[in-house]
């Protein structure tokens, strides 16, 4: 008898009609129903082996990120074809055998559906308030034939809406039709249902037809909150979109003062560009940027939950949180002003890193290869910076006129006094950290003078510029999670930037006795290796 050919493997979303509930379906199509085994290899992990197959296909490793599955992995052994299917939620899964018809229109399947119940307990009691931008008279933008911004951002809040139903999250809608809503009362809608997230859907425009992808706006009123929102969306459809990335970036646009609601404006795509308009009129397209949506406000829920408090970022996989973690310091030369970080770390890691390492760079170090290593005799304080000097301690970070001065370069006079004044405010019911709160955490990196190694303990050090693409680069390159830290002899650890925030708290930990040495350890750079 021939052995069974595997020709295809695909996944879907599936509405279960007799449960009432949403599956994700792995289909395995063959040429007649082939013997499998599905087993867990790990908590995110599930093999299915084919003993007795032989892969027709190409081996492939397949993107899915539809929120359960992320990707799918077709293997040809040895000793025999495999699929390792990557989840970021553990699940249930169930196994269905589908003969093929006897005319031969339909091939045989097996399908697995996995049950996206921790899908939905994620967004159980959560309601999400949808901004279709524009309508009415306000058009928005227009793409080069003719298509405008206000019929996609309605039609992708549609089906924005109905896939979180699907999820069991509750939803308002700031407008349903083609009308005009004032800004004033989209806020007011949201704010009045009690709403945990406010989404704002729009494309991009542009006179310049060249500039394409995606890019997501959080709040300055809310900020921590909505970075971390806008993080886990913009992630979120970047990989499931075939759109470039243009990143996160803060709106500047204000919102009402008492207006506590975490708030993005999703910029789904270009609509003056020729070929995202064309996409824009795609049904597909459309879903798959709502899908990708939901998807985003899932980890962005989870993180919220597991890290209340935390550093405004968000991730985009699970991890198990290991048992015990070892420390590898390495030892580098004098790492200097624009040497290409990414090629350092890679040299110096690279014969040593394995898979599931996190590889922790301290944070002088990059702000030193990016030229932020500022000499004092080059900074010009004024009279501001050499009046609030005095205020902190003699041991505080900007306790020279040079160092405050660059503070207030950095974000600006006016954070910097509300900061002072919120610190004073602090001290009178003895809190601490009001400062950095209020004048912004970037301050808060800022290494005085003698603030690191020689020859640099001569320069004040700013914090590194966006850590969040360092780190992503990094990555791209060495092939394993990387976390930008600042750490002091106290235990007290900050992450600035990292791949996987689901590492987030265990990588802390491990940090918490500073293997990374500034002095004459030189060691900018630790491999944390998890054991489990």
């Amino acid at each position: 008898m021939e052995c069974p050919r595997i020709t295809n493997v695909w996944a879907t979303g599936f509405a279960d009609p007799i449960a009432n509930r949403m599956t994700s379906r792995l289909v395995i199509e063959a040429t007649s129903l082939p013997r499998c085994r599905v087993r867990g290899i790990s908590v995110n992990e599930i093999k299915i082996e084919f003993p007795y197959a032989i892969l027709q296909m190409a081996p492939d490793s397949i993107r899915v990120n539809d929120g359960l599955i992320s990707r799918m992995t077709v293997v040809n052994g040895p000793p025999y074809p495999y699929i390792r299917v990557s989840l970021e939620h553990s699940s249930l899964w169930t196994l269905i055998e589908v003969p093929g018809t006897p005319a031969g229109s339909a091939p045989e399947r097996i399908v697995i559906d996995f049950d996206r119940r921790p899908i939905r307990g994620i967004f159980e009691g959560k309601l999400v308030a949808i901004d279709p931008g524009h309508g009415g008279c306000d058009t928005g933008g227009r793409g080069p034939v003719n298509l405008v911004e206000k019929k996609i951002t309605i039609e992708i809040g549609r089906l924005f809406a109905n896939a979180l139903t699907r999820e069991g999250a509750g939803v308002i809608m700031t407008r349903t039709s083609d009308e005009n809503v004032s800004k004033a009362a989209r806020f007011a809608r949201a704010e009045s249902s009690d709403a945990d997230v406010f989404i704002s859907i729009h494309t991009f425009s542009s006179g310049n037809r060249k500039i394409s992808g995606s890019r997501t706006l959080y709040s300055l009123e809310t900020e921590r909150e909505s970075r971390a929102l806008a993080e886990c969306i913009q992630a979120s459809l970047v990989e499931k979109l075939p759109v470039a990335d243009r990143g996160i970036a803060g709106n500047p646009e204000r919102l009402p003062s008492d207006f506590k609601i975490p708030h993005v404006v999703v910029e789904v795509a270009a609509i003056t560009n020729w070929v995202e308009e064309g996409w824009l009129r795609s049904i597909t397209f459309k879903e798959q940027a709502a899908n990708a949506m939901v998807t985003g406000l899932a980890r962005y829920f989870l993180f919220a939950a597991r890290h209340p408090g935390g550093n405004g970022k968000c991730g985009t996989r699970s991890r198990t949180v290991p048992a015990k973690v070892s420390t590898i310091p390495i030892r580098t030369h004098l790492i200097g002003e624009h040497e290409d970080l990414v090629e350092v770390i890679k040299r110096y890691v690279s014969g040593i890193v394995r898979q599931g390492d996190v590889v922790a760079v301290a944070e002088s170090v990059v702000s030193i290869t990016q030229g932020r290593a500022i000499l004092p005799e080059s900074v010009h304080p004024g009279l501001l910076a050499r009046m609030l000097c005095k205020l902190p301690g003699k041991d505080g970070s900007l306790a020279t006129p040079p160092a405050m001065q660059l503070a207030i370069d950095e974000v600006g006079a006016y954070k910097v006094l509300l900061g002072v004044m919120a610190a004073g405010a602090g001290r009178l019911i003895g809190r601490r950290g009001d400062f950095f709160r209020v004048a912004g955490r970037s301050l808060a990196q800022i290494d005085d003078i003698a603030g690191t190694l020689p020859p640099y303990d001569k320069h004040v050090i700013l914090g590194p510029s966006s850590p969040d693409k360092v780190v992503k680069c990094i990555k791209d390159s060495i092939g394993v999670d990387v976390a930008i830290v600042d750490v002091n002899d106290l235990g007290c650890v900050d992450i600035l930037g990292i791949t996987d925030l689901n590492a987030l708290d265990w990588v802390s930990r491990a940090l918490t006795s500073n293997p990374l040495g500034n002095d004459d350890q030189q060691t900018p750079i630790v491999i944390l290796r998890p054991g489990y």
